[in-house]
């Protein structure tokens, strides 16, 4: 590792330029580890089941954006941290506060998911609660991750967070294989991610021992409370976006419609993991430029184009042979999609691009995007509410609602900065 390290930097390639790329690369790998876990659960559970699991596991998603701002808050005052003449010991003493926050707060939610679970069990027509209380053993992990993720991100540590996330995907796709083998359901399947996640902790806390035996120091600038809630419901708006129709989906139209959809969700989200690894690449780019005087957004629109384009060529697929891709790769147990494919995998395309003007809304502090964002997805929610009578109907608000987030982000993001914020995210 170190030889190949030495060779692609005599290359001209810097340490933090390999770190970022290698970083880039392993969310891309971990990504597609996560998403042979919804395809093997697809395929060796029974309809009824992968149905349930797919929406709880779009209830987890919306959790994971809302817990990931502990780690934007933790990664930025973590890296400022480690300007300072003693930084180890302020870096140890925002790890070790964010930490007993994230364990106190962590289990308040656990006990209070697992207490819910009955209630929207019966709420989203699920027959048992295990799914939900497996899924409350997951959000102690939601809590906890971030802080260690966030510190790695600040210190820069960025072999390290790679090869955090790939153990936790290719975990949590070993232990997705060997309960279904043990005759788990989906309980078991969404077992698997607090379990392969529970590995990822371990290897990140032995990567920061260091920080949490450092002698205490004074704590950083207190955290701004309206960046923090700014970058919260940013986060939790588009986590609304993305998730919520599979889990409408369920509680409107039953099992049977449910367990149809299901498969075109998975898919559909296809285009959503694949072009944000490429935004992940391209992002960075555009705060270098800015950070330096220049126009960021040609960077800005290269990051949409690559994240766009990869989304609507898989739509053009889902549009021409949607039944074939579906009976491929989940099986004859579920029915064809018909049109209903390519329209999802169109909207959640159009999600791909509203996720990089979020990200770009957020580091130049331009909070009327976060404002518009949360407006739009209110009323996708409503609009699905009143006008659900088909299947189709959902997937053009769906659409409807990615055009409304994409011109808001070119109205209220795209003028030219006159400066440059410092950068929170």
């Amino acid at each position: 590792m170190a030889s190949l390290r030495f060779r692609l930097q005599s290359l001209g390639l810097t340490s933090s330029a390999l770190q970022s790329g290698f970083l880039a690369v392993a969310m891309i790998a971990a990504g597609s580890f996560d998403y042979a876990v919804n395809i093997l659960a697809g395929r060796r559970l029974v309809p009824m089941e992968f149905s349930v699991f797919v929406t709880v596991t779009a209830i987890l998603q919306v959790m994971v954006q809302a817990t990931n701002v502990i780690r934007n808050v933790v990664a930025f005052y973590t890296a400022e941290s480690t300007v300072s003449t003693d930084a180890s010991a302020r870096v140890g003493m925002v790890l070790r506060r964010s930490w007993h926050w994230a364990w106190r707060w962590g289990m308040i939610a656990t006990v209070a998911l697992a207490l819910a679970g009955p209630v929207l069990a019966r709420f989203l027509r699920i027959d048992s609660p295990w799914p939900l209380w497996a899924a409350a053993l997951a959000l102690l992990l939601l809590f906890l991750r971030p802080v260690t993720d966030g510190t790695l991100q600040g210190v820069q540590h960025f072999w390290g967070l790679g090869w955090v996330q790939i153990l936790q995907s290719i975990g949590r796709l070993a232990f997705t294989a060997l309960l279904i083998g043990l005759g788990g359901q989906a309980a078991g399947v969404i077992l698997a991610l607090p379990l392969g996640s529970t590995l990822a902790l371990a290897l990140a806390l032995l990567l920061l021992r260091s920080y949490f035996r450092a002698p205490p120091s004074t704590m950083p600038r207190p955290i701004s409370r309206k960046y923090a809630l700014t970058t919260l419901a940013g986060l939790l708006a588009f986590a609304l976006m993305v998730n919520v129709d599979p889990i409408l989906v369920r509680r409107l139209f039953g099992d049977a419609i449910a367990e149809a959809y299901a498969p075109i969700v998975t898919l559909g989200k296809m285009n959503l993991f694949i072009p944000l690894g490429i935004g992940l690449v391209l992002f960075p780019k555009a705060t270098q430029r800015q950070a330096a005087g220049r126009d960021s957004r040609p960077v800005l629109l290269l990051a949409l184009a690559a994240t766009l384009l990869p989304g609507l060529a898989f739509t053009l697929l889902y549009w021409i042979v949607p039944g074939r891709i579906v009976h491929t790769i989940f099986g004859e147990a579920y029915a064809a999609p018909g049109v209903v494919l390519a329209l999802v995998g169109l909207a959640t395309t159009l999600y791909a691009g509203v996720n990089i003007w979020l990200n770009y809304a957020l580091s130049l502090e331009r909070h009327s995007y976060i404002y518009a964002l949360a407006a739009i997805v209110a009323g996708q929610i409503g609009a699905m509410l009143l006008f659900h009578a088909r299947l189709e109907s959902i997937a053009l608000i769906m659409i409807l609602t990615g055009i409304t987030a994409n011109l808001a982000g070119l109205l209220t993001t795209f003028r030219k900065p006159l400066s440059f914020p410092v950068n929170k995210v």
